[in-house]
């Protein structure tokens, strides 16, 4: 029997358990201030398009990168783009001719359009260049007859054999040490895989020879590899095991030849015409010196688009799926799975809302449960921004003018600082932005955007992958793109959970898609900093706007940073050396050889040390330095 004294003991217990959980709950509400945008005052900058970096057309003697090819195309764009983000002066000539009337010797890499290679006395040009120190990068290479024609051609590539003019792939392999996030076989191996097949193109088939270093390769069936290969080529590998011999013959997709002290990089196929191969110049430039250093902007984004939780649309397909309202499925299904995925994968949301996407109807939105979604983002320390998309494809004005007046009512203390839209072509004029919004994210119908400025106020962030389709060249794209900047913008658009077209639409199987997706492909970029769109936005302009020189004196490499107004980050590449110490800043090991420098004051110091068991094999061949 409970005694009187112990039960008002235990009843005084169940009264301060009872008033501590409500005391805890009404100060959460009171201190959230779920209203205002907790990245709107902590991530401010004054740096605009006119304080950034851009590497404009200059005079050819003074300049660091030369691009020989058309102007305006592809490859052009993204070696230009390259050198802003490098901070090294670029120019461009339609002809080699060019290279014969330099006066300065300013020059550092040139980038050649194969095409524009079509005799001995350019072979003989180039030839030079590589002789003075200049590394020299084949964007494409010549037509595969030319090779087959000029021996200085061959030997200055590192050609060993033209064995087809055309060959279909199997897939691609991708050997470690040259973009971040390691070797990967992009080949279809288990059951379900062939959606993911987008690396298989047919291309020019040649072998490298002694003193190169390949980085991928092209891989054959062996019934390809039996129809093809003839005896007189069998002849030249009949003294290695068949294995190697196989792995010799492969066809060279991304690889290395060296002309005295300088380097010959040669890309066959069309990789460097997309804007993610400005990962794949940085990692050429980490091939050709004993270091490198360079800034990135370390910034993983995963944008939720399309987030219409305010009406309940597509009312008779949402019944049929889910036997509930739109309004419901994603309070009560969606929203918690997206937390949830947050939390295991350590990703920051930034939700971009719309009201509605139909506006011709006669049903208005309800804001009731604006608040329920505010408090939540806050509680996940997550974001709230805009999205720009509409069923009927309303002028983008006419859009903000209407979801304005639903926003003023219901979130009025809110400051929306992004903006999501499909495509550059969707945000039509400049005007119709509102005047706060200091980032559009694009979707993947805008793929090919470069991260940069939309005009002088506004910066752009592409998205680099859908989170839910991961292609093999998806995620080849990825790894250049976290090898360049440190930098993703994962983008899952909803709208096709309140407008599906078919089974994978269910929100079951894309949640399992992305979670799956997160959790394994992007592992290897933990070392990167999660953001929302407002902080990811501030990291690019100081990243637009940094200037920096580097030099080196014995163990010491010296950072003097320019326009650096907070923290600026750099992966530093090394070669049988390791990083023991950094003064001015930090640093972080984020794969063998790389390195994440935080620099925090105008100038850093990185002292390096050889270690025991650090070598690094120059000329070496199938990227395991052999």
């Amino acid at each position: 029997m409970v005694s009187r004294r112990n039960y008002l003991t235990i009843a005084m217990m169940f009264v301060i358990l009872l008033f501590m959980f409500q005391f805890t709950g009404v100060m959460k509400e009171q201190l959230s201030e779920y209203e205002s945008n907790e990245y709107a005052d902590d991530t401010t900058t004054s740096f605009q398009r006119s304080d950034a970096f851009l590497a404009e057309q200059t005079s050819a003697d003074a300049c660091e990168v030369i691009y020989v090819g058309e102007a305006g195309g592809a490859e052009e764009s993204v070696v230009k783009t390259w050198c802003s983000y490098r901070k090294r002066t670029f120019f461009c000539s339609s002809s080699l001719a060019l290279l014969d009337s330099l006066q300065d010797d300013a020059l550092q890499v040139l980038v050649v359009d194969g095409s524009k290679v079509t005799s001995e006395e350019e072979v003989a040009v180039l030839r030079r260049e590589a002789q003075m120190g200049v590394t020299v990068i084949f964007a494409t290479l010549p037509q595969s007859s030319v090779i087959r024609e000029y021996r200085d051609l061959r030997e200055l590539l590192g050609i060993r054999a033209v064995i087809a003019d055309e060959i279909p792939l199997a897939g691609m392999h991708l050997f470690s040490g040259f973009l971040l996030g390691g070797e990967e076989i992009y080949e279809v191996t288990e059951l379900g895989e062939e959606e993911r097949q987008d690396m298989n193109p047919s291309v020019p088939w040649y072998t490298t020879g002694a003193g190169t270093k390949t980085y991928m390769v092209g891989t054959l069936s062996d019934e390809t590899i039996e129809q093809t290969v003839d005896n007189e080529i069998r002849a030249q590998y009949a003294g290695m095991e068949e294995e190697a011999a196989k792995n010799s013959l492969l066809p060279a997709i991304l690889w290395r030849n060296s002309v005295d002290t300088a380097k010959i990089f040669c890309v066959n196929g069309d990789y460097l015409a997309d804007i993610s191969a400005v990962g794949i110049l940085d990692a050429m430039m980490g091939e050709t010196y004993d270091y490198d250093i360079y800034p990135v902007i370390n910034a993983q984004n995963l944008v939720i688009a399309d987030l219409p939780t305010f009406v309940s649309e597509n009312e008779e397909e949402m019944q049929k799926r889910y036997s509930q309202s739109a309004q419901a499925v994603y309070q009560e299904i969606v929203w918690p799975s997206l937390t949830s995925i947050a939390s295991r994968t350590g990703a920051k949301m930034t939700c971009m809302m719309t009201p509605q996407f139909t506006y011709t109807d006669e049903e208005e939105p309800d804001g009731e449960n604006v608040t329920y979604y505010l408090k939540r983002l806050k509680e996940e320390h997550a974001e709230a921004g805009l999205s720009a998309d509409s069923m009927e494809g309303i002028p983008l004005s006419e859009k903000i003018k209407q979801d304005q007046t639903f926003w003023q009512t219901y979130a009025p203390s809110y400051r929306f600082l992004s903006l999501y839209a499909d495509g550059v072509k969707s945000i039509g004029e400049k005007s119709a932005l509102p005047a706060e919004i200091r980032t559009v994210a694009l979707g993947s119908g805008a793929s090919g955007q470069a991260v940069g400025y939309l005009n002088e106020n506004v910066t752009l962030q592409p998205s680099t992958s859908s989170g839910i389709r991961h292609t093999f060249l998806d995620d080849f794209k990825v790894k250049c793109m976290e090898t360049a900047l440190g930098y993703s913008n994962i983008t899952l658009d909803l709208y096709s959970v309140t407008y599906p077209e078919g089974d994978e639409d269910s929100w079951e199987k894309m949640s399992k898609k992305i979670a799956a997706n997160l959790g394994t492909y992007w592992k290897a970029y933990e070392a990167f900093d999660a953001t929302t769109l407002t902080e990811s936005d501030v990291r690019i302009r100081r990243f637009l706007a940094l200037d920096y020189k580097q030099q080196r004196a014995g163990n010491v490499i010296t950072l003097s940073l320019e326009h650096r107004e907070d923290a600026a980050w750099f992966l530093l590449r090394l070669h049988g050396e390791k990083v023991t110490e950094v003064a001015g800043g930090s640093f972080e090991e984020i794969e063998d050889g790389v390195y994440l420098i935080l620099a925090e004051e105008d100038e850093v110091s990185v002292e390096v040390q050889t270690g025991e068991t650090w070598q690094y094999q120059d000329g070496g061949k199938r990227g395991d330095g052999t």
